[in-house]
């Protein structure tokens, strides 16, 4: 890696950066609702192969 390639890659994070903004309170609640969302449907999934391993092993007897 030459000093050219790092130079142009922190411009290209500055410039990232000149661009962001915080997001205004409705952007964030709808943000947070659906990470909270696919948080409860991930952990359902894994909770009913859970249920799945406990109980198929011993029906299968």
């Amino acid at each position: 890696m030459q000093v050219s390639d790092i130079q142009n890659k922190l411009k290209e994070y500055y410039n990232v950066l000149k661009m962001a903004r915080k997001p205004d309170w409705e952007e964030f609640s709808m943000t947070a609702k659906v990470a909270l969302a696919v948080m409860f449907v991930v952990g359902f999934i894994g909770f009913a192969i859970y249920i799945l391993m406990e109980i198929l092993p011993g029906a299968l007897k």
